[in-house]
């Protein structure tokens, strides 16, 4: 299996291309076109099924009614089970109940743990989180559905001193969100955080990376906000591309629910999300089409039965 890099962006759908209301439309971004196969993330954006480059819509609306949200979308993406059927509604932002047990048991990190007995860490979570998310989480047993897989397959979680040993990514990227907090961290730039990633992605067969000011800046409904997001974005992913070895590395990126491509709104949407595969091993990802298949996948390129991922409690 190639060493998987899965950047999760949180609330970017393919929405209309009207740059009126879609900043994804609006802003020249070079990079993220790139990896659209040259095209804009729109709802026009081309469907691409190479070995090496997979680009694609998926459903987030799962068959259920409302607008998606990070609780149910999440567990979904992680899971490969419809965790919104489940709970019998979208929601958000943290695990709906029903849902903690599956998270708790069938995450895509307790299959590939499955799947490579041999090895010590065959997944890794890259964010770092400051000592009061820690506090807080521990204190009300609230934790985000991202840490709670990953506590419960024994994903470590990264905190301040991994970060100041360049073995972690702010959620930012460049960790200047943590000046607030008057903690001895030095921001970085976005290449650097690239650079960053990819070393810990050697060490590792999927490293998650969860960044969430998307889905921030587009319940702000601002485009300078949006704009100075997808600039970093672009960045990060410029150079993140850079990095990749065609032979060894994969670059997976999609998101849980539409919410950025529309500032009309506050609200998230029910627009499609990428999927966007590029890199070696990129065609297992060539027949998704919603987030119940990206775990599977996943799962798949790791050698296991994806079966294990597949069923439905509901």
């Amino acid at each position: 299996m190639p060493h998987l890099l899965f950047v999760f962006l949180d609330g970017v759908g393919l929405g209309p291309a009207d740059p009126d209301r879609n900043p994804l439309a609006r802003f020249d971004l070079p990079a993220l076109a790139r990896l659209g196969g040259g095209h804009a993330w729109t709802d026009r954006l081309p469907v691409r099924a190479e070995p090496s480059h997979v680009v694609r819509p998926l459903d987030a609306t799962l068959g259920v009614e409302g607008l998606p949200q990070s609780g149910t979308g999440q567990a979904t993406l992680f899971t490969g089970i419809n965790c919104a059927r489940v709970a019998g509604r979208h929601f958000g932002p943290f695990p709906h109940s029903r849902t903690r047990p599956l998270l708790d048991a069938q995450s895509l990190f307790h299959h590939l743990r499955a799947a490579a007995p041999e090895e010590p860490h065959p997944a890794a979570f890259a964010n770092a989180y400051p000592p009061r998310f820690f506090t807080y989480a521990r204190q009300r047993n609230r934790w985000t559905v991202t840490t709670r897989c990953c506590r419960a397959a024994g994903v470590r979680l990264r905190g301040i001193e991994d970060l100041q040993r360049g073995e972690a990514l702010a959620a930012d990227l460049t960790g200047h969100g943590w000046a607030p907090l008057d903690l001895p961290v030095h921001p970085i730039d976005e290449a650097e955080a690239a650079r960053r990633l990819h070393r810990l992605g050697r060490s590792h067969t999927v490293t998650l990376f969860e960044y969430f000011l998307t889905d921030k800046a587009g319940h702000s409904q601002s485009f300078e906000r949006a704009e100075a997001v997808l600039r970093s974005l672009e960045r990060f992913f410029t150079h993140l591309i850079a990095c990749l070895d065609p032979a060894e590395d994969l670059l997976l990126i999609t998101s849980d629910h539409g919410n950025l491509e529309d500032l009309s709104t506050r609200s998230h949407t029910r627009h499609p999300v990428p999927l966007i595969a590029l890199g070696h091993g990129a065609a297992a990802f060539a027949e998704a089409a919603d987030l119940t298949d990206v775990a599977p996948a996943i799962v798949r390129l790791a050698g296991r039965n994806p079966d294990a991922t597949a069923a439905d409690p509901s």
